[in-house]
């Protein structure tokens, strides 16, 4: 099971010869070997997200046998998101699933959390037997391990019958052994989050009225409140170590920058966390606990921050050894001498590992991608670049092995989100499109989280204007460094990537020689109202992003589907059929609006998979369509005899 790593594995020499046969698709669909993993309190086991028949379920090892067969934890029809273990004897594994609702036949993603023994034997559904259990998606909701009762979870549920997650929010006491429930706490009608201690002890909630004014408690005293409008509130993150804990609240500081702030029930709050150039990207729970012990964020890579010197210690220790890479510590045991972390880079696909700190050794548990060695990937690098009015904008580059950086054809692969950005991680997707010889260049547009909420709120109300000539300012830059072919640049993205592919074939004509959209969103006025409602801080927050709150105007004026007449080039539309996040529908209306309008147009379905393309066999239909489609119309076989592009090529400011 194991095999001996050292960081020197990562440090080979980068040679491809250029006529290499690329690897097949299979190598980058396939879903990774393992993605998550947790060390059982003695360390005797670890539970590993594997695939299980194409898609995911928990695999459980005995250390202690490393020749045993590992025992398989699965669920029919339902993907492992997620698993730690209670005690020695016990796991805690969650499953999701995509499924119609029997009165209303929409469809909803589903959790339900199980408990197995470490032979992955007697599993138990949490609650179970609750009547309204069935009404409830979110049945998996824990909200305190209690780390000194080894049988005992706290979760929460919402009380209501006859829709989903109706009526009051609230907290249960469960018996992991045997899945029974007693009802512990009952919620007001704006209870939406309780402040539990990882020992069982409430020590606070939050509300949120209609009106969105939402209000933290501290015991019965309300430390803070705030108007969640637009998503400029600030949010939970749990409670800090220690006896005396405070409420970590993630929330911007007099900078713009996220920070994560510590508020007692008196005093000011007290700054954990700030950095002067990144935003906070999330908070490190401890596993037994539930309890914030540290933050990640990006520079270019995921960086890790513990509160616990000693724990910050290990986790230096780790990146020293791992240069160029980003080093998560997943799972510990309870002598903190066995770690499972999680390795990765541009050019290093995710690797488990067990670190044992008296020894210093690092063993290698699974690689996610063992056919994809760092020598036959693509080089990955920062690229940034001014926009035209000035905006800097940071981008990543990723070249194709093997091949001179010179008029290569080039796909422009913003992220979705918006609220989200890209970094030097490993990237799939990326390295795919790479291996096939094109130039991929992943922009954080205006909008993009991470570098401040000045940065984020630019892109408010800018997706058909600002955003898209932040992609265009990328594929001049690309042009006048001689890199891109201008004649062969075609704009991929998923989500709302998708939304940005589209857009950029819609809005800038003239660029783009093709557009592919995964789960794209295309009708702007659909998709809110639809998906969700005005009076929702979700609804609100898009509203923000639209810049529908200022101007209702903008629904229809930055929707593509609205404006199909425009687009020249040709359009491959991939949607899975029950995506949950972004319906099936919106590719559907977009289709329907370029046939009308006589545009070259395809479309394919990925049946039964939702948003995050959970399953391998969907991943690699993605790819094939994308290869081909990308072949088509940019690859080195299209005739270079292509009308010149209209991009005005010029030095980056």
């Amino acid at each position: 099971m194991f095999r001996f790593a050292l960081a020197a594995i990562f440090a080979a020499a980068i040679v491809r010869a250029a006529d290499a046969a690329p690897p097949p698709i299979e190598a980058f669909g396939s879903l990774p070997l393992a993605s998550q993993g947790t060390l059982s309190p003695d360390g005797k086991h670890v539970a590993l997200i594997q695939p299980i028949h194409g898609r995911n379920g928990v695999m459980i090892y005995n250390l202690a046998m490393p020749d045993s067969k590992p025992n398989a934890v699965a669920l029919d029809g339902a993907v492992a998101k997620y698993a730690f273990w209670k005690s020695n004897d016990r796991l805690i594994a969650i499953f999701v699933a995509d499924l119609k609702q029997k009165w209303s036949h929409n469809i909803y993603t589903w959790s339900r959390a199980i408990s197995v023994d470490a032979n992955g034997q007697n599993a138990v559904l949490m609650m179970d037997g609750a009547p309204f259990l069935k009404y409830n998606t979110s049945g998996a909701a824990i909200v305190d391990r209690v780390a000194n009762r080894p049988t005992r979870l706290y979760m929460a549920a919402s009380e209501g019958e006859g829709f989903i997650n109706s009526g009051f929010y609230d907290l249960y006491s469960v018996d992991i052994t045997v899945g029974g429930y007693a009802l512990a706490l009952r919620g007001t009608p704006h209870t939406v989050q309780y402040l539990m201690d990882g020992y069982g002890n409430l020590w606070g909630h939050v509300e949120q009225d209609w009106n969105l004014n939402t209000k933290i408690f501290f015991g019965s005293q309300a430390i803070a409140s705030f108007d969640a409008h637009g998503g400029r509130g600030v949010d939970v993150a749990g409670l800090t170590e220690g006896e005396q804990p405070k409420v970590a609240i993630l929330a911007h500081d007099s900078s713009g920058m996220q920070a994560l702030f510590g508020w007692k029930q008196s005093g000011a709050p007290e700054t954990l966390f700030s950095d002067p150039r990144y935003d906070l990207a999330d908070p490190i729970e401890d596993e037994h606990t539930g309890r914030v012990s540290g933050v990640t964020y990006y520079d270019d890579l995921l960086r890790s921050h513990y509160f616990d010197p000693a724990l910050q210690h290990v986790q230096t220790l780790l990146e020293k050894a791992f240069p160029g890479q980003s080093v998560q510590i997943l799972s510990k045991d309870e002598t903190n001498s066995s770690y499972v972390i999680l390795t990765d880079g541009p050019r290093n696909p995710p690797v488990l590992s067990l670190y044992t700190s008296t020894n210093h050794q690092v063993n290698i548990l699974q690689e996610a991608y063992p056919s994809l060695k760092p020598e036959i990937l693509g080089e990955v690098k920062p690229y940034p670049y001014t926009a035209t009015d000035g905006l800097q904008i940071h981008a990543y580059l990723t070249l194709p092995p093997g091949k001179p950086a010179r008029n290569l054809p080039t796909v422009i692969f913003p992220h979705g989100g918006p609220e989200a950005r890209d970094s030097m991680d490993f990237d799939w997707w990326a390295q795919f499109m790479a291996s096939r010889g094109y130039a991929v260049l992943q922009p954080n547009y205006r909008g993009s989280s991470g570098y401040g909420w000045n940065f984020t709120k630019a892109g408010d109300g800018e997706w058909a204007d600002k955003v898209q000539q932040d992609l265009k300012d990328g594929v001049q830059k690309l042009a006048a460094d001689g890199i891109s072919d201008p004649k062969r640049v075609c704009i991929v993205g998923a989500s709302w990537g998708g939304f940005l592919a589209l857009g950029g074939v819609t809005f800038q004509p003239d660029v783009y020689a093709c557009a592919v959209s995964y789960a794209g969103v295309f009708d702007l006025a659909h998709a809110v109202y639809e998906g969700t409602t005005f009076k929702s801080e979700v609804g609100t927050i898009w509203r923000r992003r639209i810049g529908a709150d200022k101007d209702s105007s903008k629904l229809d004026s930055q929707s593509p589907v609205n404006f199909a007449e425009r687009v020249s080039a040709p359009v491959l539309l991939i949607h899975s059929d029950k995506d949950t996040t972004v319906k099936i529908e919106q590719s559907q209306i977009e289709e329907r609006a370029l046939r009308h309008a006589g545009k070259q147009v395809e479309f394919v379905t990925l049946e039964g998979d939702d948003h995050y393309l959970e399953f391998a066999e969907t991943r690699i239909k993605l790819l094939n369509e994308i290869d081909r489609f990308l072949g088509a119309h940019i690859g080195d076989t299209v005739s270079a005899r292509q009308e010149p592009s209209s991009i005005e090529s010029h030095p980056s400011r």
